[in-house]
């Protein structure tokens, strides 16, 4: 999608900064962009994304054995809630922000222990968002680092090596498969419930 594109489609939105992966939320969302899109789209759309699942079946079917405190951030409400509703899928619930400096705004209130990030949004993207992080995690000695996993389109080996030198952790490609989320999100529980 353009850049120009995704811009509509955060103006026309006008998602809450925050929410979260229940229900109430993703009707709060439709019925707040209604001229936008309507959920049969949203989940004819979010379905196609994730192959055979059909997202409006999503549902909340495993116990994580480590909680984690997960923010998305996704300019892109399609994909925001698609990300919400395959992590409720995994068991865990997420906060959720449009760019980098709600991001930012989020983490000034809240750790965080993973991050999935964008690359392409408005305001401030996701290389530069990941570099203030980590810049600001330095500035506090103690700080708990956040895990940062760049989902995005963009799936050269060039995009993957500047998501790495800007702080990132992983790299997901887009289309967002559920079963490289579920492996990506349970290696970090792991490594956070056993430390290295």
């Amino acid at each position: 999608m353009s850049q120009s594109r995704k811009h509509l489609s955060a103006e026309q939105g006008k998602t809450p900064v925050c929410g979260s992966a229940d229900d109430s939320s993703d009707r709060q969302a439709w019925q707040s962009a209604k001229p936008f899109i309507s959920p049969p789209a949203v989940n004819a759309q979010a379905a196609s994304a994730v192959g055979s699942i059909n997202v409006a079946q999503l549902a909340a079917t495993t116990v994580p054995e480590q909680p984690l405190a997960i923010l998305v951030v996704e300019d892109n409400r399609i994909n925001r809630i698609l990300t919400l509703r395959m992590l409720n899928h995994l068991g865990y619930a997420a906060d959720s922000v449009n760019n980098g400096r709600e991001c930012m705004e989020a983490l000034a209130g809240r750790d965080y222990q993973l991050i999935l990030m964008d690359l392409q949004m408005p305001i401030m993207d996701g290389l530069a968002t990941a570099r203030e992080i980590r810049s600001r995690n330095q500035a506090r000695p103690g700080a708990s680092d956040p895990y940062i996993c760049a989902i995005t389109a963009n799936v050269l080996a060039k995009d993957r090596q500047e998501c790495l030198a800007a702080g990132m952790d992983e790299f997901l490609p887009k289309p967002l498969r559920l079963e490289e989320l579920k492996n990506m999100v349970t290696r970090v529980a792991k490594n956070l419930k056993n430390p290295q």
